[in-house]
């Protein structure tokens, strides 16, 4: 199995900015220090997204989201940490030796090359004579220079072999170009590029490795005969490294939109994407040619989405893609919506015409859930009009309701059916048991019907003192003297129990070793509850004003320039707040053994030297004692 080594990784993070990486994505604003801006992994209006140059961690107050570079590279892009040092390096022209690579590895490389390649070599078409034809043809349709950039479009020259003919004296042979679809073998001998004279769209993985392409006809484009119409559109065939089910057209360019919207509206074509995206509408993928599949509903989950508006086409065709998308939809445990447009306009067309607003007003007041849309498909082909009809309609809706397994969006959809149906709630659902053998959830009385998708999973938080919190930080910043100096004044039983007594336990066997490092915490090594602990920590999550201060009468080493002063004030409010408990708790016992008319003298002298002991540690005693 490949792997990258330590020192690449290494190289890899120094070569990457985290204020330069996260710029890329993030609106970032320097505040004293730090820089802070709006969290792109969730919508918020006010700026709680901060990011530390100096500790190479990001953090957000609102969510709680935080880690170092290559941690906002796995969020943003939804990859794991290798594919994120991959997309760094790339960044950062650093080349990777991946170790223990086999040969499957390295053709597959190869595959991605020569797609690389073409990718490139059809968007400079449009710069070229070949391109010229192509260029207008996207400047009539209203496409702008950054919506073709973004997307990579280009063109395929008119020519059998321009492909072909650069790919090789680029050093590709012509196998490989056949293995990516891009090119086929003459009868005679040789090889012809399979797009010539066509639109050309790249089909890009969701980090942004190209694929595969959809090559659109051009409106002019000669023929041998004309007898002769060529497709439309042509794609590239399944290779190694295009599956066509698991892929989504503009999933890399709106997986952000998607993960902050929490909803993603599929269309059909590449055009529409494109157009949707230049009018500001940018959470929209395409099926790349073939229904919605539970692969690319996988990977819209792992964007946290909630929702799924499905634009489908007026006709015949478009209502029964539509239908099969809210199987899937469904399957996959998120909620589905349907739209279509007016006088069967498609969304390119549509938003050209009337502007995103008219189609954002579309969206908002003609989605239907998917009840809705079963049921108004039936209306239109007259199936209510009869029992028999209704009877027919109401067993394709519970066929539909029976995918939904949280038992309260499968009461609210049953009570949206019998709504819709006409029919009494009651009935629905003896047909729906009657059917299915399972018993449906009962209805509640005058309850508001549910929301239609559950909420993503929250990020672990960890229940944890200021003063703990500022102790973390301290150790990891300032290392083994901090360590050496915390723990000397502190036991470990003084710290919570859980993840922070467990990270400083982990502190103390690096003490042990002779290196502080807070790289394995960061990066998840010791788990999730441990890592956004630290992030938290560092962040200064509970760094605030003075008057903050103040009140807790606790120094900030973020705010003193001496982190010993720093330390020894958290100490004391620490031990404080554990002896205050502890004389509450004996206070307890001793009152309790009062009423039980009981012997309470070790109580009470428990009692008195709790006191004794805050009083020793309000002046600091613990300081000094040897």
């Amino acid at each position: 199995m490949a792997r990258i080594s330590d020192s690449t990784i290494d190289e890899v993070r120094h070569a990457s900015d985290i204020v330069d990486v996260i710029s890329d994505r993030v609106k970032l604003k320097k505040q004293g220090r730090r820089f802070v801006g709006l969290c792109p992994f969730h919508n918020e209006k006010s700026p709680s997204f901060s990011v530390d140059p100096n500790e190479g961690l990001y953090y957000c107050f609102g969510c709680r989201r935080g880690g170092d570079t290559f941690k906002f590279v796995q969020e943003m892009e939804g990859v794991g940490f290798l594919d994120a040092v991959r997309l760094l390096a790339d960044r950062a022209g650093i080349e990777i030796a991946e170790e223990g690579a086999s040969p499957e590895d390295d053709h597959k490389a190869s595959l991605h090359a020569a797609l690389r390649f073409a990718a490139r070599f059809y968007y400079e078409q449009l710069s070229k004579e070949s391109g010229a034809r192509a260029l207008e043809y996207l400047k009539g349709r209203g496409f702008t220079p950054e919506a073709i950039r973004a997307f990579g479009i280009g063109a395929a020259p008119v020519g059998w072999d321009g492909l072909v003919t650069a790919a090789s004296g680029a050093g590709f042979s012509t196998q490989i170009l056949e293995d990516v679809g891009l090119a086929k073998p003459r009868n005679g001998g040789g090889h012809y590029d399979v797009f010539r004279d066509r639109l050309m769209f790249p089909i890009l993985s969701p980090i942004g490795k190209v694929l595969g392409f959809g090559g659109r006809i051009l409106p002019d484009t000669p023929t041998a005969s004309d007898d002769y119409k060529p497709a439309k559109y042509i794609n590239t065939p399944e290779t190694e490294v295009y599956h066509k089910s698991r892929v989504l057209y503009g999933m890399k360019q709106a997986k952000r939109d998607i993960r902050t919207q929490q909803e993603v509206i599929v269309v059909e074509g590449y055009a529409d994407v494109v157009s949707l995206w230049q009018a500001g509408i940018q959470n929209v993928v395409a099926a790349s040619g073939t229904a919605l599949t539970p692969q690319q509903m996988d990977g819209l989950s792992r964007l946290d989405v909630q929702r799924v508006v499905l634009l489908f086409d007026a006709d015949d065709a478009g209502r029964s893609a539509a239908r099969k998308g809210v199987e899937v939809t469904l399957d996959a445990g998120l909620a589905p919506y349907a739209v279509s447009l007016p006088d069967g306009a498609d969304p390119d067309s549509f938003v050209r015409q009337f502007g995103a607003d008219a189609f954002r007003t579309i969206l908002r007041d003609e989605r239907m859930d998917f009840v809705d849309f079963l049921v108004s498909g039936a209306r239109r082909e007259g199936a209510l009009a009869t029992p028999e009809g209704t009877l027919a309609t109401a067993e394709k809706v519970l066929a539909a309701v029976r995918r939904v397994k949280n038992p309260i969006l499968l009461d609210g959809y049953l009570r949206r059916a019998a709504q819709a149906l006409d029919v009494p709630d009651a009935d629905l659902r003896q047909q729906f048991e009657g059917t299915s053998g399972a018993r449906a959830p009962r209805p509640k009385r005058q309850a508001e019907l549910p929301p239609l998708a559950p909420e993503a999973a929250a990020p672990v938080v960890v229940s944890v003192r200021p003063q703990e919190h500022e102790l973390l930080r301290l150790m990891l910043r300032h290392g083994i003297m901090m360590v050496e100096h915390v723990l000397t004044h502190m036991s470990l039983e003084e710290f919570a129990p859980g993840p922070v007594r467990q990270t400083v336990e982990l502190l103390l066997e690096q003490f042990h070793e002779a290196k502080v490092d807070p790289q394995p915490f960061v990066q998840g090594e010791h788990g999730e509850a441990i890592r956004a602990l630290v992030v938290e920590a560092i962040a200064e999550r509970h760094q605030a004003s003075d008057n903050w201060e103040r009140k807790m009468g606790m120094e900030i080493a973020g705010k003193d320039p001496h982190p010993l002063k720093a330390a020894n004030s958290a100490m004391k409010q620490l031990k404080m707040a554990r002896v205050e408990e502890a004389i509450e708790d004996a206070k307890r016992h001793l009152l309790h053994a009062e009423r039980l008319g009981g012997d309470t003298s070790d109580l009470q002298q428990q009692v008195v030297e709790l006191a004794t002991l805050r009083s020793q540690i309000d002046r600091g005693e613990f300081l000094t004692a040897a």
